[in-house]
């Protein structure tokens, strides 16, 4: 079918995907306004947004509330199995992976922390608190909590670890297996919006692991906020 054959939005969308496809438009560049687009094509609003939508329908742009229209980077897998390997993950799609330190505390176990770690409300547990980086870009936020009871001294050894499956294996030979994975979808918290550089109105995808050791005792509590525009969750059967 000829371009001309074609509906005006489709055109408009088949010219953003060539620009590009050719690099006049990068990975995480900005979109000129939709009333800079509606000028360079002769088109109205009504008309550049039904092409943003086909182009973001291919994930080829992503819409930032209240920031624009960006040229979306291809989303991160992360396999939901078995095995908790995050870094290995991220490493074997050419990524580099690095994380930030933001709290590492004791405190005390209360609700869910308590409930699937199995513990008495009020038992000291670690929190550590991070944020984890792809290449370049602010990828997640993550806050875990470990018994002491289990892993002691486990708040000295975090900072040695890069890898906390490396750490269970290597100081207290624990496997670092998942045991049950809970995935929603959330509105973003102001600091976890401005650690993970997204809009205050954009949403994350919410992941809450309970992992376990090879004797089936849980070991870790995970909570990670995840910038939904930059993962895909795989689920291995």
């Amino acid at each position: 079918m000829f371009q001309s054959a074609l509906p005006r939005y489709v055109q408009i969308a088949n010219d953003l995907r060539h620009d590009i496809q050719q690099g006049v438009y990068q990975t995480g560049d900005r979109l000129p306004s939709q009333q800079q687009l509606g000028i360079r094509f002769g088109v109205n609003r009504h008309t550049v947004r039904q092409a943003v939508d086909l182009l973001k329908e291919e994930g080829l742009l992503r819409v930032d509330k209240g920031l624009g229209v960006f040229v979306a980077d291809a989303p991160i897998n992360y396999p939901i199995g078995k095995r908790v390997r995050y870094n290995n993950s991220l490493q074997a799609q050419g990524r580099s992976s690095r994380q930030k330190v933001l709290q590492l505390t004791e405190t005390v176990a209360t609700g869910k922390v308590a409930e699937y770690l199995a513990l008495d409300l009020g038992d000291v547990v670690v929190q550590y608190e991070t944020t984890g980086w792809a290449d370049d870009k602010p990828l997640n936020v993550s806050t875990s909590y470990f018994a002491i009871a289990s892993c002691p001294n486990i708040a000295e050894k975090l900072s040695e670890f890069a890898s906390i499956s490396k750490l269970m294996h290597d100081v207290y030979g624990f496997d670092h297996i998942r045991r049950r994975t809970f995935i929603s979808s959330r509105p973003v918290k102001p600091q976890d919006a401005k650690l993970l550089k997204i809009a205050k109105n954009q949403s994350i995808l919410l992941v809450q692991s309970i992992n376990e050791n090879q004797y089936g005792t849980a070991i870790e509590y995970t909570i990670t906020r995840f910038r939904a525009d930059s993962i895909e969750l795989v689920i291995d059967s």
